[in-house]
């Protein structure tokens, strides 16, 4: 689709799916890309000579930081959240950096930069199919992205008399370094980026991009504690 008139803010710019998200954008012409990151250093080779795109230091869960971004930069159209982390912890291990990162720092950029987006403006959600259904396995991780799923709907109901429209993306396993080593079909990021563009052209604010997340879907319509036992299956 066309971007030419667009300024897009990308968190997580320097992992697989957010520099598929930054090279479509430069494809399609935007007029801005903040490209954000906790490590600016995995961001250098975004720029690429391209003057649309502007690198930013950003970590998520630091509110200060997320508020010195919002004061120094300008009026956006697209917010994607796209910085994510996976502990593939299970429920009983003790940690908190999934809903740290997922949900709370998610929801920091939310609050700060909702005041940013333009009318008529978006933001982007990526969670994760098993948001809908937990995989015992990645217990905290998919447990995260329910509670963003949860704040997902809020935000649009809020941001609804705004005219600021918020989609969600439930993507299948992705080939990023999250599922680095991990035996299994994946899609491909740029994939992914092209039906998360084509859900938001069309006005699909829950976005299922890829086979495997359409068949979870449909699986979980039909017959859903069938889905969770055969997930449950990933601890036995």
């Amino acid at each position: 689709m066309n971007l030419k008139n667009k300024t897009i803010l990308i968190t997580g710019a320097s992992g697989g799916l957010g520099k598929a998200f930054v090279a479509y954008a430069i494809k399609h012409h935007a007029k801005k890309i903040y490209c954000c990151a906790k490590d600016i250093a995995l961001l250098n080779n975004l720029e690429n000579g391209d003057t649309a795109v502007e690198l930013c230091s950003l970590d998520i869960t630091d509110k200060e930081q997320v508020k010195h971004l919002a004061s120094k930069i300008g009026e956006i159209d697209i917010l994607i959240n796209n910085a994510g982390v996976n502990s593939t912890k299970r429920v009983f291990e003790d940690t908190a950096i999934d809903f740290e990162i997922n949900v709370l720092g998610t929801l920091n950029v939310c609050r700060e930069l909702n005041h940013k987006l333009a009318k008529q403006g978006a933001i982007i959600n990526i969670t994760s199919i098993l948001a809908l259904t937990n995989l015992p396995i990645n217990g905290l991780y998919s447990a995260s992205k329910s509670a963003l799923h949860s704040l997902t709907q809020a935000m649009r109901a809020e941001l609804a008399p705004k005219a600021i429209e918020v989609y969600e993306v439930l993507p299948g396993p992705i080939d990023t370094k999250m599922t680095k080593g991990q035996p299994m079909e994946k899609s491909k990021p740029e994939e992914i980026v092209d039906a998360v563009f084509e859900g938001y052209e069309n006005k699909n604010y829950e976005i299922f991009p890829d086979p495997f997340s359409k068949m979870i879907k449909e699986a979980l319509s039909k017959d859903p504690l069938s889905v969770e036992k055969n997930f449950a299956q990933s601890i036995c």
